[in-house]
């Protein structure tokens, strides 16, 4: 591995050396990088008297290595590439952001026992197929550019992973189940088994980049041995579910619908928030008739959802008349439908009275 000046240089007379004496190339892969240079796009090296730090023991003790690692995995080096100190605090951004995905599936994973896995998948909810459907077009993704040599690729791949399709997407769908639930409920197992899936691959596609990051995570799961010791993530093919991805695109062009006529709700000072709306969705049922409505005002993250079919489709938002439950914050008709917990819906009440029963 050497600079692209090299290409004319040693990278050259040792191949035409090698050939002429043994008939073979002196290595088996030859990889090459750009130069580094600042924001000016001039080259920074000793030899051109660069006034600022560059030694990677500074950076290293300013920001900790993961973060210079970071850097290094998300540039694409046959170019040249960039280098200044603003980079490094976007990248902190983004170091933080993985670490804090991380911590999450941690504290969602307190408690689990793994089990019979086989048997939980037939309680995965349709955002639990879809997000083992995503994590093997991450684990093939990953793999591919790992085996190209293509760093960028998998800091980009992980990024938007952590980012977009757990963070802001599964997580939070999922909280109100992971919080509220009963600890035991079959739902709230099977996303565990779903997050666990999730946590163990994760943390060894990040591992060759973020080295320490992805040790210490993966010993607060109680882990044996060292994370760089285990065998890379496989696609598993039996989560492939092509049905999943399509139902998620489509509850997601519905969901920006419905977000847009909650946020002009607001605006207008019908409601405070998206769980006081009631919510009238008019749509093309055909691809989400079957999905159960608990699931649906889950995935749009409302308290009371109703569906009408209609050939355009639009959200009509006014104000839920039902009371809110002071646990979930739902507001739900049985809220104060019991004596012994007024204040409370049916879930959170049954959950309750589980809790306070002896053992």
């Amino acid at each position: 591995i050497e600079a692209t000046d090299q290409h004319r240089g040693w990278f050259q007379s040792s191949l035409l050396t090698s050939v002429a004496l043994h008939d073979r190339a002196p290595f088996k892969t030859c990889v090459t990088h750009g130069f580094v240079v600042d924001v000016d796009g001039k080259k920074i090296s000793k030899s051109s008297n660069y006034s600022k730090p560059m030694d990677a023991g500074h950076f290293v003790g300013k920001h900790g290595a993961d973060i210079v690692r970071l850097w290094v995995s998300s540039v694409n080096y046959t170019d040249d590439v960039p280098f200044s100190e603003e980079m490094f605090t976007r990248l902190g951004d983004t170091y933080r952001r993985i670490r804090n995905t991380l911590r999450i599936l941690l504290g969602n994973l307190s408690g689990f026992e793994l089990g019979n896995q086989e048997s939980r998948k037939e309680e995965f909810t349709l955002v639990d197929r879809w997000i083992m459907h995503r994590l093997q077009q991450v684990i093939a993704d990953c793999r591919a550019a790992y085996e190209a040599y293509e760093f960028h690729k998998v800091y980009h791949t992980l990024n938007h992973f952590c980012a977009v399709d757990l963070s802001s997407l599964y997580v939070d769908i999922t909280k109100d189940r992971m919080y509220c639930d009963a600890i035991d409920s079959p739902r709230r197992r099977a996303t565990q088994a779903a997050m666990h899936e999730i946590f163990t691959a994760l943390t060894k596609l990040l591992a060759p980049i973020l080295s320490f990051t992805a040790e210490e995570a993966w010993g607060y799961l109680g882990n044996p041995g060292s994370i760089h010791l285990q065998q890379f993530p496989e696609v598993e093919a039996g989560w492939h579910d092509a049905g999943a991805e399509q139902t998620v695109e489509e509850l997601l062009r519905l969901r920006a619908v419905i977000g847009q006529s909650i946020e002009q709700a607001r605006q207008e000072k019908l409601i405070g928030n998206a769980l006081e709306a009631a919510v009238l969705l008019r749509c093309d049922t055909e691809n989400i008739a079957a999905i159960p409505k608990q699931e649906l005002e889950e995935f749009f993250i409302l308290s009371d959802l109703t569906l009408e079919e209609a050939a355009e489709t639009s959200a009509v938002i006014s104000r839920t008349p039902h009371a809110k439950c002071s646990r979930c914050w739902r507001h739900r008709a049985s809220v104060g439908a019991r004596t012994t917990h007024p204040e409370l819906d049916e879930r959170c009440e049954q959950v309750v009275e589980h809790l306070g029963s002896p053992a």
